[in-house]
C-alpha cells in the first residue's frame, strides 16, 4: 500500500486544456464521449474517454463545464491528435474546439498550505469527491483516492491566483493518479485500448445508458457479450526507474518468457516505483512480471482500490 505522502504542491505540465465553446457544444460532444456531457454542470466533473469507431481510445480527459464551455484536460502527447479528430467533426456543428493548454496553469497538490492558498482564491473548498467549485478565477475539484487532494486550474487572466510556494514534482500527482487505479493515455498506448480494458467502468467514465457516440457499438459489445480479456493493475517495484511508460512486461510460463501486458503510465514515490499497466483479466494479487527491456527488473501487482467484476 502507499505510504502516507507528504504535502505536496506542483504544476501539472503534462495536461492540455482543449476548450469547446458555442450553442451546440454540448450536443455536440454528447456524440463523441463516453459520458453523458448533457448531466455535466459547473459543480461537477466527468472523466470521458474519447475514442474511434472501433472503440480504441484516443484520449482520456477530465471534463469540466465552465463559463459557458467546456474544458477537455487530456495528456499533452495525444491532445494534438484528440483535438485534430474533435474537429474533423466539428466542423458541421456551431462550436469552435481550440487548444488553450498556453493560457492555463494547472496544479495539483494536498496538504494545508495548498488548501489554504485554495479557500483564497475560490472562497470554499470542495467537499465531496469529484465535486467542482468555480469562479471568474478558474475552477478546483476534489479528489478523495488515494487521499483527499485538489486539482485547480486558472486562466492566465485570473484577476486572484494562489499565492503559493511549489515544493512539488509531477511524479507526487502521477503516483497518486496510479495508486488510485487511474490510467491514462499517452502517445506510446493511444489507439490500443478499449475504456474497460483501464477498468474505466469501474471511474463512471463510461455511460452504458446515453445515445450514440464514437465507438458506442463496440463499447456496448464489450460490455455486454463479456468480450474483454484485458484489465488494468497495479505494479510496484522496490527501486527507483526511470519513466516505463509504453514498456512490455512479461510473465514466467516454465522456463520460458510471454509477453503479459503493457505499462501506460508510472510514478517514483517514497522509494518505490508505482506503474499502471494492463494486463490479462485473470491476472492475481502478487503475480510477478519483468521488464522485457531490462529482465533484471521485477514488478509485483498490487491490490485496486475498486474490485474487478
Amino acid at each position: 500500500m502507499p505510504s502516507s505522502p507528504s504535502p505536496y504542491i506542483g504544476q501539472l505540465k503534462n495536461r492540455g486544456v482543449i476548450q469547446l465553446v458555442g450553442e451546440e457544444r454540448v450536443k455536440y460532444l454528447q456524440g463523441q464521449v463516453t459520458t453523458d456531457i448533457a448531466k455535466l454542470t459547473p459543480s461537477t466533473m466527468q472523466l470521458s474517454c474519447h475514442c474511434d469507431f472501433k472503440g480504441k481510445m484516443w484520449s482520456l480527459c477530465y471534463t469540466f463545464d465552465w463559463k459557458s464551455s467546456i474544458l477537455l484536460l487530456p495528456h499533452q502527447s495525444v491532445l494534438a491528435s484528440s483535438l485534430a479528430e474533435l474537429n474533423k467533426y466539428g466542423v458541421f456543428a456551431k462550436v469552435d474546439i481550440t487548444d488553450q493548454s498556453d493560457n492555463w496553469i494547472i496544479t495539483g497538490g494536498t496538504g494545508t498550505e495548498f488548501e489554504t492558498a485554495i479557500k483564497q482564491v475560490f472562497t470554499r473548498l470542495p467537499e465531496n469527491d469529484g465535486e467542482v467549485v468555480s469562479n471568474d478565477n478558474g475552477l478546483v475539484v476534489l479528489f478523495n483516492a488515494p487521499i483527499p487532494r485538489y486539482l485547480v486550474l486558472q486562466p492566465k487572466t485570473a484577476e486572484l491566483t494562489l499565492d503559493i510556494t511549489g515544493n512539488g514534482e509531477s511524479d507526487d500527482w502521477e503516483a497518486a493518479d496510479i495508486q488510485a487505479g487511474l490510467g491514462d493515455i499517452r502517445q506510446s498506448s493511444s489507439g490500443e485500448f478499449v475504456p474497460q480494458m483501464l477498468n474505466l467502468q469501474y471511474l463512471n467514465a463510461i455511460d452504458f445508458e446515453k445515445g450514440c457516440y464514437m465507438g458506442q457499438e463496440v463499447i456496448a459489445r464489450t460490455k455486454y457479450l463479456g468480450r474483454n480479456k484485458k484489465a488494468g493493475f497495479i505494479v510496484t517495484c522496490d527501486a527507483q526507474l526511470d519513466s516505463l511508460e509504453g514498456k512490455t512486461l512479461e510473465f514466467a510460463v516454465g522456463d520460458n518468457w510471454r509477453p503479459g501486458g503493457k505499462i501506460l503510465r508510472s510514478a517514483v514515490s517514497h522509494g518505490q516505483t508505482w506503474a499502471f499497466a494492463v494486463l490479462a483479466n485473470d491476472t492475481e494479487q502478487g503475480a510477478q512480471f519483468r521488464l522485457k527491456s531490462s529482465p533484471e527488473v521485477t514488478l509485483t501487482t498490487q491490490a485496486l482500490p475498486y474490485e474487478l467484476q
